[in-house]
């Protein structure tokens, strides 16, 4: 049965067929160019499936919902400007955009593909950034778009007085979870550390940011406050603050090219 299946399916999923069926008019602005684009993807690896997807109510909301975002980036590119996808970025991007409906991941997906469908900006579309969106939560999507360059961080510690011995109380004071509006703030230092495996960032404690000047300040007024509320026995330990910086490499800062901007 799967066997005679597959030759409906694979005709069914022809461009202008598959194309009609999610946005109605062919003469829509910017399917001629998702046509173009997505023209040596569909048909491969689970694009195959589409036909039966848009049978599925809640999938295929998901998927008319985010190929329109899609449509929308690339309705300003002129169509001689639209490359065709390389499979390597498509074919996995478009797997995804049949059932993710988190706004926040949703985009870097749809940025990415987006990205990969032009001549002029195909070269910061690299295969590894969809991993890289496979391993985010939606609270590292958000957080990512408060990254606007290296970060200044400070690591608060209980000290002994006349000693070299302390325990941290706070490993990394960044302030970003007072404005990314974050589901878990909580968890912000394993969400960086979890950048720091996916090779997005470098946590530095050996250096710090020298300019602007107040940076660091700026933290200690933040969270002196609370931890100065950790018990402690003020005679014997005294609370101190380290300075450091999350550096972006530059891989990260590809990523942050090709998958939180959209194309202008």
């Amino acid at each position: 049965m799967a066997n005679e299946m597959l030759p409906i399916l694979k005709a069914a999923a022809q461009v202008p067929g598959l194309l009609k069926e999610v946005y109605g008019d062919l003469a829509k602005p910017g399917v001629a160019q998702v046509g173009k684009a997505l023209s040596t993807v569909l048909g491969l690896g689970n694009t195959v499936l589409w036909p039966l997807v848009l049978l599925n109510e809640r999938a295929k909301i998901a998927l008319e919902k985010n190929l329109e975002k899609y449509r929308a980036q690339l309705d300003y590119v002129p169509l001689d400007k639209v490359s065709e996808v390389p499979p390597e970025v498509g074919v996995p991007v478009a797997e995804k955009l049949t059932y993710v409906t988190d706004e926040q991941l949703s985009d870097l997906y749809v940025n990415l593909l987006a990205r990969a469908s032009t001549f002029d900006s195909a070269h910061t579309a690299h295969p590894s950034f969809v991993n890289v969106i496979n391993n985010l939560s939606p609270d590292e999507a958000l957080l990512l778009k408060e990254i606007k360059g290296d970060i200044p961080f400070l690591e608060a510690r209980m000290k002994k007085k006349g000693a070299n011995e302390w325990r941290t109380i706070g490993p990394l004071l960044t302030g970003l979870e007072t404005k990314a509006k974050l589901t878990f703030p909580q968890n912000i230092v394993v969400y960086f550390s979890n950048f720091e495996g996916l090779g997005l960032v470098n946590i530095r404690h050996d250096i710090f940011l020298v300019s602007p000047t107040g940076l660091y300040e700026e933290l200690e007024k933040i969270y002196r406050t609370t931890c100065e509320a950790v018990p402690h026995d003020k005679d014997i330990y005294e609370l101190t603050f380290e300075r450091g910086k999350i550096e972006i490499t530059q891989f990260g800062h590809l990523f942050i090219t090709a998958c939180l901007t959209k194309l202008k």
